[in-house]
């Protein structure tokens, strides 16, 4: 299937952001798997202590909210990226329904022609 150049230019202009948007959204991911710590943690006997483990525990759900805000806005951008892509490619494909069309309407005349002129 032939794209036309309207459809290509809208692929090469959002490839770079596609690739992007994926890329930020595989290092957020990374990124919150390394941040886990040991399961073996030791519980703490102050009261300090607690505190401390409570603050730190406050601190890594504030820095996985932000994390997860971050990949929906990237989800969002990627599929309006794609949703645009496939507007793109829908129109192309109707006129190459139209190109098909007017081809095999010009084969048909032709073909007639060819036969009419055999036949005079």
């Amino acid at each position: 299937m032939k794209m036309n150049l309207a459809a290509i230019n809208t692929i090469l202009n959002t490839a770079p952001v596609i690739i992007q948007g994926a890329s930020k959204l595989i290092s957020l991911i990374k990124n919150r798997g390394a941040g886990q710590e040991s399961k073996n943690e030791v519980v703490p006997e102050t009261l300090d202590g607690l505190q401390q483990e409570i603050n730190r525990i406050q601190q890594r759900l504030d820095a996985t909210d932000n994390s997860n805000v971050e990949q929906i806005k990237l989800i969002e951008e990627l599929a309006r990226q794609n949703a645009s892509l496939a507007d793109s490619l829908k129109k192309t494909l109707g006129q190459l329904n139209v190109v098909m069309a007017i081809a095999i309407l010009a084969t048909v005349i032709a073909i007639i022609s060819l036969v009419l002129r055999f036949l005079n």
